[in-house]
């Protein structure tokens, strides 16, 4: 595959090589206007980037040149499997988000100097600490169902299912999200680090661990925030934390309430989505 061709909304596969030996799969969609906006899709904890197939051809008929990532863990060839034998965490999803903005960069001319970032819950965590790590990279960040996962704003009953979560990790060698009806099968780290962003309303990630609080505070870039009706897992308390613990964000909030979507649903059903971030990008 030749790194130019003509516009379309056929979806382009590259491969993205880590230097663990893994690979992730970076897919391209492009706007009919090679210099229009571009955006990157990082997914939600276990979620397949397949999932997401029809949101990003339907951002790029909407004019809006868009990529997206596979999660790591969750890759559909490339990647391995979280176990007691391959282990990863925040820091891994943040140097896998540099690489695909790196890789963006390079394939859509209009994200050369820096794109927007679209984190779907867990993947607005983790494109925020890029973000807070790497400000030059990124233009602005787009939060669709996500949240900061601050137990307060979900109830003492989160604090305790977060933390045996993030024990179940440690004792079993991962988590098993599956047959748990949470998630996919997660990295412990992932799950402990997670489990600690629970408990703190702190991000603090790597070995050893860095607290990125400062960086995320002061963070100045535009940010599109959406939050959906009925949404137990993003409640609006907990997207609103995103902006109460990154005060420098410049926020446009935006409440979707509408039938036939929900935590997930609107990346099957995007249309109310994309005009948001149409209109988010217009401004």
């Amino acid at each position: 595959m030749t790194e130019t061709s003509t516009p379309t909304t056929t979806p382009e596969a590259y491969v993205i090589e880590r230097a663990e030996g893994t690979s992730f799969t970076l897919t391209v969609v492009r706007a009919a206007d090679p210099e229009a906006p571009t955006l990157l899709v990082v997914p939600a904890m276990g979620m397949p980037a397949g999932y997401y197939d029809k949101l990003i051809v339907a951002f790029a008929e909407a004019g809006i040149n868009v990529g997206r990532m596979e999660q790591r863990g969750h890759e559909e060839s490339g990647g391995r499997t979280a176990g007691w034998g391959y282990d990863f965490g925040y820091a891994d999803l943040v140097d896998d988000i540099a690489a695909a903005v790196d890789r963006l960069g390079e394939l859509v001319p209009a994200a050369a100097g820096a794109t927007y970032v679209l984190g779907h819950s867990l993947g607005g965590q983790a494109a925020s600490a890029y973000a807070a790590l790497h400000p030059d990279r990124v233009a602005g960040l787009v939060y669709v169902a996500s949240q900061t996962p601050y137990w307060r704003n979900y109830g003492p009953g989160f604090l305790v299912a977060s933390q045996a979560m993030g024990l179940i990790g440690r004792v079993v060698g991962h988590f098993p999200g599956k047959q748990l009806k949470f998630a996919g099968r997660e990295a412990r780290t992932l799950m402990k680090e997670w489990a600690r962003y629970a408990r703190t309303g702190r991000l603090r990630f790597g070995s050893p661990a860095r607290d990125v609080t400062a960086e995320m505070r002061a963070l100045a870039k535009p940010a599109l925030v959406v939050s959906i009706e009925g949404d137990w897992l993003a409640p609006s308390a907990t997207v609103d934390e995103i902006h109460r613990r990154m005060p420098g964000l410049e926020v446009e909030r935006v409440h979707l309430d509408e039938p036939g979507i929900d935590h997930f649903k609107w990346a099957r059903k995007p249309e109310s989505t994309i005009a948001a971030v149409q209109e988010w990008l217009a401004r």
